[in-house]
């Protein structure tokens, strides 16, 4: 195994790896990284997955006999009982297209060049960079599973990074739109009813500045016993639909106020469910699936409420701003949101700021100045 710096035929400078697929004497292959950092986590990766092998039941396994169409289709296959239906349906649409192009494409072509070229294609034909990134995850979900299963030597996608999302303005309601919207909520789903459940998650956004994930993810066990907090330990995966760590990698607490904690509890109480069960699940007792709900279900009640529209991710810059303008100290808030970095934080107390200064230009409340007056007469000159 080595990594060394090499020239491409464009002039470009890559970290190249060499490895051997199944150790000395076997197929050599070759991986290419812009950073070093990158060919030294493949390499590390791989240097483990070869021990693994080693020791494993799976010694010998190759790319030989392992192509895309099949591969698509297993985890397909395995993620059926888990996918929602209108997840299903995504994933079943996207690969219909890939399928096509690629079915016939051993697993090892499937490098971080590769779908960094793809990547451009599609962002060539017009498309987000979100979707080309729900697109590409379901590559890297079927190379993951595959690898999980021992179906292939390793991952050939390590050291790919997702397209960077296009910065837009952060969006937020003030404190009025916001209880103006649960309000409405309040009345359209009322207490005991089946459908209580999505009131509940509007009130848990807008008072905990929760990411959707971790929303997801909250189980019974999370909720602390006097009922003054919630532990966030965990958030729920779309793609792999799987829970994983939070987006910070460390757990936090976050507060509860007592009518979101009773609210919580009912659902509990109603639903009889069990410490480590999901509190918001589907009819199938499965965590929700967020991109059905942010672009139905939330989307209906906002049209129902008729006030200004914003995303469901933006519930949770409103709760933020809201921290902040009510006096809630930077680090708190830093904490309480899970920011890795202070500077995240920041760039909430600057729109703030921001939205205050434009209050001057277009609200103010001054006395009147009769004709004599000396101020009012410099004003006129001035004029």
């Amino acid at each position: 195994m080595s990594i060394r710096k090499v020239k491409t035929k464009n002039g470009e400078l890559k970290w190249e790896v060499r490895v051997h697929e199944a150790g000395r004497g076997s197929k050599r292959i070759t991986r290419r990284f812009d950073k070093k950092v990158d060919a030294e986590v493949f390499a590390s990766e791989f240097e483990q997955e070869l021990r693994e092998r080693e020791r494993s039941p799976f010694k010998g396994i190759s790319f030989k006999d392992r192509f895309f169409n099949d591969e698509a289709m297993y985890w397909l296959e395995n993620g059926k009982l888990r996918f929602s239906a209108s997840h299903l349906k995504r994933v079943e649409g996207i690969l219909k297209d890939y399928v096509t192009r690629f079915g016939e494409h051993t697993l090892d072509k499937f490098t971080p060049e590769f779908l960094s070229k793809l990547q451009q294609e599609e962002k060539k034909s017009g498309l987000s960079s979100a979707t080309v990134n729900r697109k590409t995850e379901v590559i890297t979900a079927i190379l993951n599973c595959s690898t999980k299963h021992r179906r292939i030597p390793f991952n050939p996608s390590v050291g790919f990074s997702k397209l960077k999302k296009t910065a837009r303005e952060m969006s937020f309601w003030t404190q009025a739109e916001a209880s103006s919207f649960l309000t409405a909520m309040n009345l359209k789903y009322p207490e005991g009813t089946p459908s209580r459940w999505i009131y509940v998650v509007y009130l848990l956004a807008l008072n905990t500045a929760l990411r959707a994930g971790e929303i997801w993810g909250l189980q019974v066990t999370d909720l602390s016993h006097d009922g003054k907090s919630i532990w966030i330990r965990r958030q729920f995966n779309r793609v792999t639909l799987d829970f994983a760590e939070t987006k910070s990698r460390k757990a936090r607490y976050v507060p509860c106020l007592p009518e979101l904690y009773r609210e919580l509890r009912a659902l509990i109480v109603s639903q009889r469910l069990k410490s480590e069960q999901t509190i918001f699940r589907n009819a199938e007792g499965n965590p929700i699936c967020h991109d059905n709900f942010a672009d139905r279900q939330f989307a209906k009640d906002i049209k129902v409420w008729d006030g200004r529209r914003i995303r469901f991710h933006d519930l949770r810059h409103t709760a933020t701003t809201l921290m902040i303008a009510n006096g809630v100290d930077i680090k708190t808030v830093k904490e309480i949101c899970g920011h890795a970095d202070i500077a995240t934080t920041m760039n909430y107390v600057h729109l703030v700021a921001s939205n205050v200064e434009k209050v001057t230009q277009i609200f103010s409340v001054v006395p009147e100045r009769s004709a004599n007056d000396p101020i009012a007469i410099r004003h006129s000159k001035l004029v």
